[in-house]
């Protein structure tokens, strides 16, 4: 629409900048939040988990070895989960702004695609994580001895917690709660955005993530339906990165030139299986029931 200063035409002019978008803080990153040491040429794989067996208790010595056969149960991990996206950049629109078009589009479908890596990840880790079965609402005053109690039952599932993935209103609160014993960490490299620190020896990740009510992911159970996770409820979660796998087998991330108009279309795709791989080294805090 053209403007007008005292019933005056005047010129309009468009700079080429364009403003970003805004999407969710970056939380899984393997081998702080998820293991994704398995790699695999396959549409799906599984994994030998060995049994224990108790504690080795002493004997006399200079006697003989009994031993027995140890349980062996199979985990399967499927890649099921495709995140997909494509743009379309006609030529004449493309020669048209002062800006490139291509690259703006390509990045912003980038970010849109890793954001629903991250949201259905979470999904998964929320979904088949344990309830810590607390709905006891976080404050300054009680935050330190939820995160102390949900460290000492996972320390006590022989565990070893790394991180606590926490929502926006409980990040206020540690904050608040924490004050110059809060030690924040920025790694450019590990975060590309959010806010991380080590409180108590735990590595705190503020996820505005957890705002998401309708998150989706294919359990590794079912590629044909997916299961939809409220993480609104949820408060923290806290958990050990080996006990929670990702695979990916597949990312494309490009822009190509097409034969069906003048232009380009700039496409980006992960193809990425999720699987808490043992529950009891995940637990997750609600602050409502998630029945």
């Amino acid at each position: 629409m053209s403007l007008t200063i005292n019933s005056q035409y005047v010129d309009e002019k468009y700079l080429p900048i364009v403003e970003p978008n805004l999407y969710y803080d970056s939380v899984l990153v393997p081998g702080m939040t998820y293991t994704d040491k398995v790699v695999t040429q396959a549409g799906g794989y599984f994994f030998h988990k060995l049994g224990s067996n108790a504690i080795v208790d002493p004997q006399v010595v200079g006697g003989s070895f009994s031993g027995a056969t140890t349980a062996d149960t199979l985990i399967q991990v499927v890649i099921n989960n495709a995140f997909r996206v494509e743009e379309q950049i006609f030529g004449i629109t493309e020669a048209a702004v002062a800006y490139n078009k291509a690259e703006a589009e390509y990045s912003r479908i980038l970010k849109e695609v890793s954001e629903g890596w991250q949201t259905s990840g979470l999904a998964c880790l929320v979904n088949e994580g344990t309830d810590y079965s607390d709905t006891t609402a976080i404050s300054d005053s009680n935050v330190l001895s939820y995160i102390i109690g949900m460290r000492k039952e996972l320390k006590d599932n022989k565990a070893n917690p790394t991180y606590v993935i926490v929502s926006t209103s409980v990040y206020e609160e540690i904050l608040t709660q924490a004050g110059g014993d809060f030690v924040p960490v920025k790694n450019d490299d590990v975060f590309s955005t959010g806010r991380a620190g080590l409180w108590y020896g735990i590595r705190v990740i503020e996820a505005n993530g957890l705002n998401e009510t309708a998150a989706l992911y294919f359990p590794y159970s079912d590629s044909a339906n997916s299961t939809s996770v409220n993480l609104s409820l949820v408060d923290m979660i806290m958990g050990d990165a080996d006990a929670f796998g990702i695979t990916t087998l597949l990312s494309a991330m490009r822009i190509i030139d097409t034969e069906d108009y003048i232009g380009k279309k700039a496409q980006v795709e992960i193809n990425s299986g999720f699987r808490v791989l043992n529950a009891t080294k995940i637990q997750v805090k609600y602050h409502a029931s998630s029945v």
